[in-house]
C-alpha cells in the first residue's frame, strides 16, 4: 500500500492488499529495509511439533444384507475410502498422530502415523465403523471408542448409497464427523467442513474458485471473463462478498451460492476489501470516495454507508473483531504501511505495530486474541502475529512470498498464498506448531484465499456467477 513507488527488495513477493487498475490499487511491491540496528520484535518461527494425540481409524465393515461385490471396493467418499478422507481429515487438523489399521486390531508393537513415523504414546480413541441394514436403506454407524475405558464415546449414522458394486457416503458427513472427534478429544471445533474461496488468474482474467480444505473438489465461482478480487464470507456461509471489475469501473458485488445470483454492494470510487460483521449485519470496505482510500461501513446490502477515516493517507484492508465491536486495517499514515485498530464508529484509534517499514493485510483471529498479517521481515514478506494490543510480535513464516493470510474457524490454522519460483499457491499454516502444507499446485496464479466458517451443510456453488 503507497503512493511512491520504491524499490523491491531482491527476493520479496507482493502482497496483494489494495489494488491498482483504473485507480484502483492492485499489489503492493517493494519497501525499504528496517535501519541498521533497529530492534528485531518477531520471535522466531516454532520448529517443534505440538505433541499430537494418537487415534487409530479403522477399516469399516460392509456388512449389508444382499450387498454383493460391495466388500471388494469398500465405503467411498467421492474417489477416496471413508477410513482414509476421516484419516486425513484428522491429520491435517494438527491435533492427531493418526493410525490407520485393519478392523478389530488390538495388536500392540510400534504403530506408525499416516507419514510413516513411529507413535511413541498409547493410543487415546480410535474411530470404527459399520454398514449395515438392508440392500435398499444402508447406513453407516460411525463409533468413537475411548482407549482407556473401552467405552463408546458417541456414534452417528450416515446415509450410504449404492454406486454400481460399491458403496459411497457424502464426504461432507465424513468432514463433519472428523470436526466431532476433533472437538470430543480437544476441546477445540475442527474446520474440516469448510471451503476456501480464491482468486485464479487465467488467460489476463480472474475468476473466483472453491476448494475443500483438503485440497479437493475444486470448483468455479464466476465465469465473468473480467477481474475479480478479494473474496469475503459472510457468517452463514452462502453468500460471498468481492471486487469485480465487469461493469467496467470496480464495484463490489454479493454473490449467492444457491442460485448464482449477483448483487451490487457500492458502485462509489475504487473499492476493494469487503469484509462482514460476525452476526452478518454490516460490511466494512476501503473506497476512495473522497480522493484516496479510506474506511467504510454499512449494512449488509450497501445502505447506510458511513465513513469512518479521515487522513490524507490510504486506508484498507479493515477485519473486525471477533465482537464486532472494533476493526483492525492497515494505513500509511505513518509514512509506511502499519496496522491500526478503531471502534466502529472510528473513535479511540490506536496504532498497534511500530516495527519494520511494512505491516499489512491483517485478519483478527476468531479467537480475539491474535492479528495475523504480512510484515517485511529480512527484506521478506512473511506471515507475522501480534496481539490486539500491540505486544506478542511473532514471526510465522520464512523464505518469503507469502501474502492474504486468513483465519481459520479454528482460530489454529491460516490459508495464505506464497509464491514459489513464480507462482503463487496456497498454503495453509499451523500457527501454533508451525506445521506447513501446500492446498493448491497450480500452474495458474493462484491466491487471495478466505477461509469459510463450519457449516452442517455442504457448501456448494449450485449456480455459477456468469
Amino acid at each position: 500500500m503507497r503512493r511512491a513507488p520504491n524499490r523491491t527488495p531482491a527476493g520479496a513477493g507482493a502482497p496483494l492488499a489494495i489494488a491498482a487498475a483504473a485507480g484502483l490499487v492492485l499489489a503492493i511491491h517493494g519497501g525499504s529495509v528496517p535501519a541498521r540496528g533497529q530492534a528485531e520484535v518477531y520471535l522466531e518461527v516454532r520448529k517443534s511439533e505440538i505433541l499430537r494425540t494418537p487415534v487409530m481409524v479403522e477399516d469399516f465393515v460392509l456388512a449389508v444384507e444382499n450387498a454383493l461385490g460391495a466388500a471388494g471396493t469398500g465405503l467411498l467418499a467421492g474417489d477416496v475410502r471413508v477410513e482414509d478422507l476421516l484419516a486425513y481429515d484428522l491429520f491435517y487438523s494438527d491435533a492427531f498422530a493418526v493410525v490407520r489399521s485393519a478392523a478389530g486390531d488390538t495388536t500392540g508393537g510400534l504403530r506408525l502415523d499416516l507419514q510413516g513415523r513411529p507413535v511413541g504414546l498409547a493410543l487415546r480413541a480410535r474411530v470404527q465403523g459399520r454398514v449395515g441394514g438392508s440392500d435398499a436403506a444402508p447406513r453407516l454407524q460411525a463409533a468413537l471408542i475411548d482407549e482407556g475405558s473401552h467405552g463408546q464415546v458417541f456414534e452417528r449414522s450416515y446415509a450410504v448409497t449404492r454406486v454400481g458394486v460399491g458403496m459411497a457416503c457424502d464426504p461432507w458427513e465424513i468432514h463433519r464427523l472428523a470436526d466431532e472427534i476433533t472437538l470430543y478429544l480437544t476441546g477445540v471445533p475442527g474446520c474440516a467442513a469448510t471451503r476456501i474461496a480464491f482468486v485464479r488468474a487465467a488467460d489476463g482474467m480472474k475468476e473466483l474458485g472453491l476448494i475443500d480444505w483438503d485440497g479437493r473438489n475444486e470448483e468455479a465461482l464466476t465465469t465473468l471473463g473480467s477481474i475479480v478480487l478479494s473474496p469475503a464470507w459472510d457468517p452463514g456461509a452462502r453468500r460471498i462478498g468481492f471486487t469485480s471489475f465487469h461493469r467496467g469501473s470496480p464495484q463490489l458485488f454479493v454473490l449467492h451460492l444457491n442460485d448464482g445470483r449477483m448483487e451490487s454492494l457500492w458502485s462509489g470510487r475504487t473499492p476493494s476489501a469487503v469484509a462482514y460483521t460476525p452476526d452478518g449485519a454490516r460490511i466494512a470496505f476501503s473506497a476512495s470516495d473522497a480522493g484516496n482510500a479510506e474506511i467504510y461501513q454499512a449494512r449488509a446490502d450497501g445502505s447506510d454507508a458511513r465513513r469512518l477515516t479521515f487522513d490524507p493517507g490510504i486506508d484498507t484492508s479493515p477485519s473486525w473483531s471477533p465482537s464486532g465491536e472494533r476493526l483492525v486495517f492497515t494505513s500509511d499514515r505513518t509514512g509506511r504501511p502499519q496496522l491500526f485498530i478503531m471502534d466502529t464508529d472510528g473513535a479511540n484509534l490506536t496504532q498497534i505495530t511500530y516495527e519494520g517499514d511494512w505491516n499489512d493485510s491483517p485478519e483478527w483471529s476468531p479467537r480475539g486474541d491474535r492479528i495475523v498479517h504480512v510484515a517485511m521481515i529480512e527484506k521478506r514478506f512473511e506471515l507475522a502475529l501480534v496481539r490486539p494490543d500491540g505486544s506478542g510480535g511473532q514471526r510465522l513464516t520464512t523464505g518469503g512470498g507469502c501474502e492474504n493470510p486468513s483465519w481459520a474457524p479454528d482460530g489454529r490454522h491460516v490459508v495464505f498464498a506464497r509464491s514459489v519460483g513464480g507462482r503463487r499457491n496456497l498454503w495453509i499454516l499451523d500457527v501454533d506448531s508451525g506445521s506447513l502444507r501446500q492446498l493448491t499446485a497450480s500452474p495458474r496464479q493462484t491466491y487471495n484465499p478466505a477461509w469459510s466458517p463450519t457449516t452442517r451443510e455442504r457448501i456448494r456453488a449450485t449456480g455459477r456467477a456468469d
